[in-house]
């Protein structure tokens, strides 16, 4: 059962849905501040460092206790392909990096509208390709996403694949956002009951990430149509009320039926991205991933 405090506080930002939606995507998710700045601020126990070499704002994060010393954790942030910062990034793989003890790497790629489909692409494979450069096997690279981050992290996956490149060791994808052509019954069903997301919204920023409406349903843009033989395992958390609940249930299904080690773990009453809010069941769930993590990674 959800906990009465993380209940209180959903149903207050249920209640003011749009107000809460207005600030976040219009204020929270796009202020920023320079790398120096944000690698300063302590989270969770970690300390941070700018990344030197890369074309774009990125930052390495260290939690106190290392587990697993030449493993690092690729963090791809969410925002819908619109927005998003480092004050964000910071925030949401700290915790999952204090849990599993592992190093990060979190960075800020191009938005649309301004840069669509396959900027974002592009910039996630610089990354991985920067780490492989200092040394990391794929192997011992983790790709953490949420939301738009989770379809980004499987869709590098892809394209290494394609490549002929190797893989990385294992994926963990909060609320992942897999169907941005909304073809899942959830987008209906759940509609009233998701705090923070609206499906109409959702589709004007898929529409500006893809270049037109008629990409959305093409395994580039929404991985919940590729194929996922010979991924790494695989953990996807969700709440069971956000809008997107059907986008990892259907992935959860392709993924197994493509052979893959896939789990699929639903948060009662958690809305999208709740690992972020501070709650109980958030840590339960930074817990969960980081021991996901660590379990491949250690040794």
């Amino acid at each position: 059962m959800p906990s009465r405090k993380s209940q209180e506080m959903l149903e207050l930002i249920r209640s003011h849905k749009k107000l809460a939606s207005n600030v976040s995507n219009g204020m929270l998710m796009k202020v920023d501040a320079p790398a120096e700045r944000v690698a300063k601020i302590r989270m969770n126990g970690t300390t941070a460092l700018p990344v030197k070499g890369l074309e774009m704002p990125a930052l390495r994060i260290k939690p106190k206790n290392i587990w697993a010393e030449d493993a690092v954790l690729l963090h791809l942030h969410g925002g819908a392909y619109v927005s998003g910062g480092l004050l964000q990034c910071r925030a949401l793989i700290s915790p999952i990096c204090a849990e599993a003890g592992i190093r990060a790497v979190t960075f800020t790629y191009r938005l649309a509208p301004e840069h669509p489909y396959p900027a974002q692409l592009e910039d996630a494979y610089r990354v991985w390709s920067f780490l492989r450069e200092a040394g990391y096997p794929a192997k011992k690279i983790g790709l953490v996403g949420e939301s738009a981050g989770g379809n980004l992290a499987l869709a590098l996956t892809l394209r290494l694949r394609e490549e002929g490149e190797a893989l990385p060791g294992a994926l963990a994808l909060l609320s992942p956002w897999v169907d941005l052509a909304q073809t899942g019954e959830s987008y209906e069903k759940l509609k009233d009951v998701d705090a923070t997301l609206n499906a109409e919204e959702l589709m004007e920023s898929a529409i500006a990430f893809a270049g037109s409406r008629e990409r959305l349903a093409s395994p580039e843009i929404s991985p919940l149509y590729a194929d996922f033989a010979g991924f790494p395992p695989t953990l996807i958390q969700c709440g069971t009320c956000e809008i997107l609940l059907s986008d990892s249930e259907r992935l959860e299904e392709a993924m197994l039926r493509d052979g893959v080690d896939a789990r699929l773990v639903r948060w009662e009453g958690m809305c999208h991205v709740f690992q972020a809010f501070g709650f109980e069941e958030s840590r339960a769930a930074n817990r969960q991933i980081g021991m996901f993590l660590r379990d491949h990674f250690q040794g």
